[in-house]
């Protein structure tokens, strides 16, 4: 009889690639081996988060600014509109929009984690804007929803300050493509699981009845999606030539509706 040797096992994928391992040098040269879809298939197998190198990187950060933008009222161009950049960080989207942060200036989340310098021209917080409602054009905001403890009220916070006819174009990660936040203990670090299927029935739940779902999942990359909301209603966008119709100084003295010094 032909002694036949064991073929020694092959280790599986979920050995090759783990949360533990992934950032380890034989890890990422096995994952640099890969076309950037098979690293998303990997990421979705293992519960690992997905790995993008060089200009991989900037176009999907160009894809994810290129989606929220779509939040704009159609037929203006941007420099027309005022746009609230909400979680601004270190991502300005255009120069046009106002940044809004929790922080300002360079700022890290310890425990080793990279630094980087927030953009934001205020400080405050994503769910409790200083604007009053339907004072904005559109709103975006790229990787904030997913840490707030409550998206349905944020999100309804969002179309409250927009005018009607105005948009909300977000992108949040999807978890099966980065982490499961049942894990975080981090206060500053995700607090719920987006996916496309679950933003559609928050939108069917929750915000149907002051917005519509525009636009979802266009990104052509697994770590995040877009989901633009459009507020119901005709929109109307800031006029300056309005000025022309209040009442001029002479108009106001006329009425006597001119502030000045009462007489002694």
């Amino acid at each position: 009889m032909i002694d036949v040797q064991e073929q020694p096992r092959m280790p599986s994928l979920g050995e090759l690639v783990t949360r533990a391992n992934l950032y380890e040098p034989h890890t990422q040269e096995l994952l640099r081996q890969l076309s950037l879809e098979g690293r998303e298939a990997v990421a979705l197998a293992t519960g690992t988060m997905v790995q993008y190198y060089g200009d991989e990187v900037t176009a999907v950060r160009e894809a994810e600014e290129a989606a929220v933008l779509r939040a704009m009222p159609p037929g203006y161009a941007i420099e027309q509109l005022n746009g609230l950049n909400v979680g601004c960080g270190d991502r300005s989207v255009h120069s046009t929009l106002l940044g809004i942060d929790a922080h300002r200036g360079t700022w890290s989340m310890g425990g080793g984690a990279a630094s980087f310098t927030s953009l934001a021209h205020l400080r405050g917080w994503a769910g409790d804007l200083p604007f009053k409602p339907s004072s904005m054009d559109f709103i975006v905001a790229l990787h904030v929803l997913e840490h707030e403890p409550d998206p349905v009220a944020t999100m309804l916070h969002w179309l409250d300050v927009v005018k009607p006819g105005g948009g909300v174009g977000i992108v949040v990660p999807d978890w099966r493509y980065t982490w499961d936040a049942r894990t975080d203990r981090h206060p500053w670090s995700h607090r719920w699981n987006p996916t496309p299927d679950l933003l559609r029935s928050l939108h069917a739940r929750h915000w149907s009845a002051v917005a519509t779902l525009e636009h979802i999942g266009t990104i052509p990359y697994k770590l995040s999606f877009d989901v633009v909301l459009r507020k119901h209603g005709p929109f109307a966008a800031f006029d300056a030539r309005s000025l022309e119709r209040r009442p001029t100084g002479y108009e106001l003295h006329c009425r006597n509706a001119f502030v000045q010094e009462e007489a002694a």
